[in-house]
């Protein structure tokens, strides 16, 4: 049982894409907390994925999702580049694309 739940919201105009990616609407995320963070040209709340919990097919999906995105043509050295990246730094979702529940239980 965990302290909180985090889940996609229907509603985000990026349902779809992270529906794709994650094949599920519960989303692993590190922390309940948000931070600030620029994406792309703009500042926008984030939660940080817990890349641990992926599931392989997840990780390999969230992978090509960077390389569709961020770049084309990419060599298997660059693929697994990018993994190394996801592994160390992390990736972002938006905290407008989730919603986030606490178990009271773990908070009284």
């Amino acid at each position: 049982m965990a302290a909180w739940d985090c889940h996609l919201m229907k509603s985000s105009p990026r349902y779809e894409e992270w529906r794709a990616i994650l094949g599920t609407d519960e989303v692993p995320i590190i922390s309940p907390t948000p931070a600030s963070a620029i994406l792309g040209t703009e500042m926008a709340e984030v939660y940080k994925l817990d890349i641990a919990k992926l599931a392989l097919d997840q990780k390999s999906l969230l992978i090509d999702f960077c390389i569709r995105r961020f770049g084309s043509n990419v060599t298997a050295d660059q693929r697994a580049e990018i993994e190394r990246e996801l592994n160390e730094v992390g990736f972002p979702i938006r905290a407008e694309d989730v919603t986030v529940a606490f178990d009271h239980r773990f908070f009284t």
